[in-house]
């Protein structure tokens, strides 16, 4: 049970040369054979994973949908913990070192985030540059199995404008194909 980002690529471009690109940005263009996703391209697309590792989780695409639906309910947490019998005092240095924590690791997290949506964007730049390929599609999706599963494409969101790429990245959600044109 895995996040794993895939690519949509035109079927006549250079994929040994976006690979090459791929490769230069931490990833890869590697054909995958996915029947379900087949089905719901055009003909004259490919299917690609960009994973070179284990899997994508953690994956900063997607970031923004993720952390507002994983935010802390501070109201909530103070509830569930004066239920539990705890006095006010103990109740508020509990949820103050757990807001000072979160903000710990929010700031490193962003920091990891923003080096990986510019790693992206470099290579969405490179790939549509210099007429490799005319569009790149990107998928999140979370995999409960195999990479074969049936996925169903919620839509196709398109992106025309470049200089909304790295937004695009952050707030990408899981099932929608994000499209790239030149």
């Amino acid at each position: 049970m895995c996040h794993f980002i895939t690519a949509v690529l035109p079927s006549k471009a250079p994929h040994a040369e976006l690979d090459i690109i791929a490769r230069k940005h931490g990833r890869q263009f590697l054909p995958l054979s996915n029947p379900s996703i087949e089905r719901q391209l055009r003909s004259d697309q490919k299917y690609f994973l960009t994973t070179v590792g284990h899997c994508d989780c953690g994956t900063a695409l997607g970031f923004e949908c993720r952390k507002e639906r994983n935010a802390t309910n501070w109201a909530a947490e103070e509830q569930r913990l004066s239920k539990r019998g705890w006095s006010k005092a103990k109740v508020a240095r509990a949820l103050a070192q757990k807001r000072e924590g979160a903000a710990g690791s929010g700031a490193a997290q962003e920091q990891r985030t923003a080096a990986e949506i510019a790693s992206w964007t470099d290579l969405i730049e490179e790939s549509l540059a210099a007429d490799r390929t005319s569009e790149i599609s990107l998928l999140l999706h979370f995999y409960g199995g195999t990479l074969d599963e049936d996925i169903l494409l919620q839509e196709v969101e398109a992106v025309s404008d470049g200089s909304m790429t790295a937004e695009a990245l952050r707030k990408m959600r899981e099932d929608v194909l994000l499209l790239f044109r030149r």
